[in-house]
C-alpha cells in the first residue's frame, strides 16, 4: 500500500509544480508542452482532466500556427483515446497528425503513426487493416534505418499472429525483433521479447523450451529491477508447470508471483495468480485451499470488473465443491459460471457489432491516410512528368524505376493477400469451435429447464383439476347437494387454490432469482421476531393438524440478512415440517451461536427421510415432491429456493433425519455486527 500511495503523492506534487510553471509562462508553444506533461500525469488517475489539458494544448498550438506542435498534440490526443478504448476517435486524431507530419516530411513520425493505426485496427478486429499499417510502418522504418521502430513493428506483427493462435509465425517475428534488440543492447526489449517467445513456444506445446526463455527474461528483469515483469514471468512459469503436471514447482513459482503482486498492489496480477493457485490446489485434491484462493481471486476480479477472471474462478470453485462432495454448491457455482459465460458471449457479440459499425463509419469518413497518400503520390508523379521533358535520360530512369516499384508492389500485394488468407482461415476455425461450444451449453440448459417445467406443469395440473372438477359437480348438482356437502367441496376447492398460490409464489421468486431481478438487500433483523411472524402466517396449517410450533430462538440474536429472502427460507422450512409431521406432533425452532454465524434449526417429529432422499432435496436436477401426512402436495422448489438464498448470505444449509423419527433442517446466517 505504501508503494502505491507514494506514487500518487509524487504525481500530485509534479502536477502542482507544472501548474505553477504554466501560470508564469508567456510563450504559447511552451504552454503547449506544459499542458501535454500535465495531461500525461493525469491520464491514469483522472482521464477527464487529461482531456481538458489536451484540448487546451490543441487550442494554443493552433493559435501559434506552429505545425510540428499541432501534429504532436493530435498524436497525443490519439494516444489518449486509444487509452480509454475509443478507437474511432483515436484513429481520427492519428490521421490528423499524419497529414501534418507527411507535409513536414517527418518519416519517423509517419512510421510511428502507421504503427499506432495498426494497433487500433487490431483492437477493432480488423486484422487485415492492422497488418497493412504495420507493414507500411515497417517499410518507412527500414527506409530511415530506424531499427528500434523495426523491432517494434516485428513485435506487433508477432502479437497479431499470436492472438490468432498462429504460434509458428508469431515466434518467427518475435525472433526477428530479438535480433535487433540484441544488436541495440536494449535490455528491456530483450527481456520482453524473451517473454513473448516463451508464450508462443509454451502455447505451441513446446513447454520446456518456453520455460528456458521465461527464466532468461527473469534474469534480465532482476538486473533492471522490473518486479512487475518478474511477477508476470513467475506466473507464466507456474502455468507451464501446471501443464506439465508438476504441481509442487507450479505452486512455488505462483507463490513468488503472489508475493510481488501483493507488494506492488497490482490487482489484476493478484487475481490471475490466485486463479492459477486455485487450479493447482484442485489438481492436488486440496479442495478447501482451492475454494479459498478462488474466492479471493473472485473478490478482486469483481472489484476491478474483470468478468473473464470471475467466470474462471466460479469454474474452479465448482470443481473444488464437487471434490468435497458438496454437489449442491458445485452445481450452484456451475450455474453461475454458465450464466456469466453466456452474458460474456452476448457482450462479445454486441461489442463486435459496435466495432463493425465503427469500422463502417471510419470507411465513410471524409479522408483516410490512403487517400491522402495517394494524392501526395499523384502530385509527385506530376512533378516527375514535368522533369521528364527536360532530359530523355531522366525519362528512361524514371520509367525503369516505376516498373521496378510496380513489380515490388505486386509481390508485396501477393504476400499481403497470402497473410490475409491465413488470418481468415484461423478465424473461421475459431468461430466454428465457439459456435459448437455454445450449442452444447444451450442443449444442457434447455434440458434442465425442460425437466424443471415438466415437474411444475405436473404439480399445477392436480390442484387445477381438483378445482375444476368439484366446481363442475357443484354447478351440475346444486339442487341435490345439501349445505354440508357444498361446504365440504368448497373446503377442497379452497385447499387446492392455496396449493396453487403457494406453488406460484415459489415459482415467481425462483424466476426472479435466476434472472438477476431479485436484489440482495441485507439489514439488521431480530431473528426471534422474524420467526414469530412466519409462524403466525402458517398457524392455520398447524391448527388444522393439531400441531404445536415452539419458537425457542434467543430474543437478543440479530442477523445480517435480506428480510424477504429470510422470510421465504423460514416459510418453506416450517411449512415442510408441518406437511410431514403427524397430527398432534411438535415442531421446535431454535438457534445456536457459532463464531460469526448463528445456526438455526427447524426440527419435527414427522416421517423422516432416507440418506438418498436427503442427498437429492437441494438439487435442481432432481426436483421432486412427496405427499405429506394429510396428502399435502408440493413442487420441491421450496428447498431449492432455500439453498439459493442461504448461499446468497454466505451461509450453508443441510438436513439430518431418521426415518419415522423426524427431521432437522439446519442453516447458518451471519450475525449483525455494529
Amino acid at each position: 500500500m505504501g508503494f502505491s500511495s507514494l506514487i500518487i503523492g509524487q504525481e500530485a506534487a509534479d502536477i502542482n509544480k507544472l501548474k505553477k510553471e504554466l501560470q508564469q509562462e508567456l510563450v504559447d508553444t511552451a504552454k503547449v508542452t506544459l499542458h501535454l506533461k500535465i495531461a500525461n500525469l493525469y491520464l491514469k488517475t483522472k482521464p477527464d482532466s487529461s482531456l481538458v489539458n489536451l484540448t487546451k494544448a490543441l487550442e494554443l498550438a493552433k493559435k501559434s500556427a506552429y505545425q510540428p506542435k499541432i501534429a504532436q498534440v493530435y498524436n497525443r490526443i490519439g494516444r489518449y483515446y486509444e487509452k480509454i478504448v475509443d478507437y474511432k476517435d483515436a484513429i481520427k486524431n492519428y490521421n490528423d497528425a499524419f497529414l501534418i507530419f507527411e507535409k513536414l516530411g517527418d518519416k519517423k513520425k509517419m512510421a510511428e503513426i502507421y504503427n499506432s493505426l495498426g494497433t487500433n485496427y487490431s483492437e477493432l478486429y480488423a486484422e487485415d487493416r492492422a497488418i497493412e499499417y504495420y507493414l507500411k510502418s515497417l517499410k518507412l522504418n527500414k527506409e530511415i534505418s530506424n531499427e528500434d521502430g523495426v523491432a517494434s513493428n516485428y513485435t506487433n506483427i508477432g502479437n497479431l499472429y499470436y492472438t490468432e493462435e498462429n504460434y509458428d509465425l508469431a515466434e518467427k517475428y518475435f525472433r526477428d525483433a530479438l535480433l535487433i534488440y540484441e544488436k541495440l543492447d536494449d535490455k528491456y526489449g530483450i527481456s520482453s521479447t524473451y517473454t513473448n517467445i516463451a508464450n508462443a513456444l509454451a502455447d505451441n506445446g513446446r513447454v520446456e523450451e518456453g520455460l528456458n526463455y521465461y527464466k532468461k527474461s527473469i534474469a534480465i528483469e532482476q538486473e533492471l529491477g522490473d518486479y512487475y515483469g518478474i511477477a508476470i514471468n513467475y506466473n507464466n512459469i507456474g502455468d507451464c508447470y501446471i501443464n506439465l503436471k508438476q504441481y509442487i514447482q507450479a505452486k512455488e513459482y505462483l507463490d513468488k508471483a503472489m508475493n510481488i503482486a501483493d507488494s506492488l498492489v497490482e490487482k489484476d496480477l493478484q487475481s490471475i495468480v490466485l486463479l492459477n493457485i486455485a487450479d493447482v490446489e484442485n489438481k492436488q485434491n486440496r479442495f478447501q485451499r482451492a475454494i479459498y484462493a478462488a474466492r479471493e481471486s473472485y473478490a478482486i476480479a469483481d472489484l476491478i470488473g474483470n468478468l473473464d477472471y470471475k467466470t474462471e474462478n466460479l469454474l474452479q470453485a465448482s470443481i473444488a465443491y464437487e471434490g468435497l462432495g458438496d454437489n449442491a454448491l458445485a452445481l450452484k457455482r456451475l450455474k453461475e459460471y454458465t450464466a456469466i459465460k453466456d452474458s460474456l458471449l452476448k457482450m462479445d457479440r454486441l461489442k463486435k457489432i459496435k466495432l463493425f459499425n465503427t469500422l463502417n463509419e471510419l470507411e465513410k469518413s471524409q479522408y483516410t491516410i490512403e487517400d491522402l497518400s495517394k494524392t501526395s503520390e499523384e502530385a509527385q508523379l506530376n512533378y516527375e512528368k514535368e522533369k521528364k521533358y527536360t532530359h530523355f535520360l531522366i525519362i528512361a530512369i524514371v520509367i525503369f524505376a516505376f516498373l521496378l516499384i510496380l513489380l515490388i508492389q505486386q509481390n508485396a500485394s501477393k504476400k499481403k493477400a497470402f497473410n490475409l488468407l491465413e488470418y481468415k482461415n484461423y478465424q473461421v476455425h475459431k468461430m466454428k469451435d465457439e459456435i459448437d461450444g455454445q450449442s452444447n451449453k444451450l442443449k444442457q440448459l434447455n434440458s434442465t429447464k425442460d425437466k424443471f417445467f415438466s415437474i411444475i406443469a405436473h404439480d399445477l395440473k392436480n390442484p387445477f383439476n381438483s378445482i375444476a372438477g368439484f366446481t363442475e359437480l357443484m354447478i351440475e348438482n346444486n339442487e341435490i347437494y345439501d349445505n354440508e356437502k357444498r361446504l365440504k367441496f368448497l373446503k377442497i376447492i379452497k385447499g387446492s387454490s392455496a396449493k396453487v398460490s403457494s406453488l406460484l409464489d415459489n415459482l415467481l421468486i425462483w424466476a426472479s432469482s435466476q434472472s438477476g431481478n431479485l436484489k440482495f438487500n441485507p439489514k439488521n433483523i431480530n431473528l426471534a421476531l422474524q420467526v414469530t411472524g412466519v409462524i403466525s402466517f402458517l398457524e392455520i396449517q398447524a391448527i388444522n393438524k393439531d400441531i404445536t410450533i415452539l419458537n425457542r430462538v434467543e430474543k437478543n440474536v440479530y442477523v445480517k440478512a435480506d428480510e424477504n429472502m429470510l422470510d421465504t427460507i423460514l416459510r418453506n422450512l416450517i411449512s415442510n415440517a408441518i406437511k410431514f409431521t403427524q397430527p398432534k406432533g411438535e415442531i421446535h425452532i431454535y438457534s445456536v451461536l457459532k463464531k460469526d454465524f448463528v445456526e438455526i434449526t427447524v426440527k419435527d417429529n414427522g416421517v423422516g427421510m432416507t440418506a438418498d432422499e436427503i442427498a437429492a432435496i437441494f438439487s435442481v436436477n432432481e426436483i421432486n415432491s412427496s405427499l405429506g401426512t394429510f396428502n399435502e402436495q408440493g413442487s420441491g422448489l421450496g428447498l431449492i429456493l432455500c439453498s439459493d438464498f442461504v448461499e446468497s448470505h454466505g451461509g450453508k444449509i443441510w438436513a439430518e433425519s431418521v426415518v419415522n423419527q423426524g427431521s432437522e433442517f439446519k442453516f447458518t446466517l451471519p450475525i449483525w455486527k455494529d
